[in-house]
């Protein structure tokens, strides 16, 4: 297991963007790159697409708007937006600005413009979700992850999930053999693994990989994680993908 923390720091409020890529391949990941941005108000990346990769990304703090060649939708924190391979999509900070971590799978840097001349002729599915902080009281209810987006239907690369805690509630984490990033969105966990305790506040990345699984505590009510499996690409893939 690997633990990213503090990860917010790296992109530091200014006119500009800020981007910072972690974990991603140089960090040993296989299948999937996480990126954290924040992005000043006012700003706008503009129509593009990502040909070979599934991506999705979640606002963590600020507002704005998401949007493709069909039109646009609000989106504001926690919130999430699916983008399925290839589909055209931009995204404009609100006034108080944004800072939202994405992920891709396969891992690639290629941001493709969108060309108008296409004529329509493109893939379809971007999709925005907004995550509930809603806490169970009853004792009977355990908390499980939710699936991030329940409209998207298939998906080759990328699974996402949330889901909120109350303190003291616990809830178990496994890679299941394949490749796991978990991120602490709010409040803080007590991660215990092989007989050891740790804190673990936002914002955070907890990377896990083949046989790794963790007991979560929540320490805070409430307590945001998100979780994004990914899977191998096809053999045939030649790996050339987004950001």
């Amino acid at each position: 297991m690997q633990i990213f923390e503090s990860i917010q720091e790296r992109v530091p409020e200014g006119a500009a963007v800020e981007r910072c890529v972690l974990p991603g391949p140089a960090e040993g990941t296989a299948h999937v790159s996480a990126v954290i941005v924040r992005i000043p108000p006012g700003h706008e990346f503009p129509l593009h697409n990502h040909p070979r990769s599934e991506d999705c990304f979640f606002v963590l703090a600020g507002s704005g708007e998401a949007f493709g060649p069909d039109g646009a939708f609000p989106l504001c924190a926690p919130a999430g937006v699916w983008i399925p391979t290839g589909a055209p999509h931009g995204l404009r900070a609100a006034a108080p600005g944004m800072l939202e971590i994405g992920f891709q799978a396969p891992p690639d840097p290629t941001a493709v413009p969108f060309d108008p001349a296409t004529e329509g002729d493109w893939p379809r599915g971007l999709q925005g979700e907004p995550i509930p902080l809603r806490i169970s009281t009853l004792e009977a209810d355990e908390p499980w992850w939710v699936p991030a987006f329940p409209r998207r239907g298939e998906f080759r690369f990328l699974d996402a999930h949330h889901c909120s805690l109350a303190s003291a509630q616990e809830l178990p984490v496994a890679a299941g053999g394949g490749e796991l990033l978990v991120v602490v969105a709010r409040g803080a966990v007590e991660i215990s693994s092989d007989g050891r305790d740790r804190v673990v506040r936002p914002v955070a990345i907890l990377r896990l990989q083949g046989a790794d699984a963790l007991e979560l505590r929540a320490l805070e009510t409430p307590t945001l994680l998100l979780a994004v499996r990914a899977l191998a690409a096809d053999p045939d893939d030649s790996g050339a993908t987004s950001t």
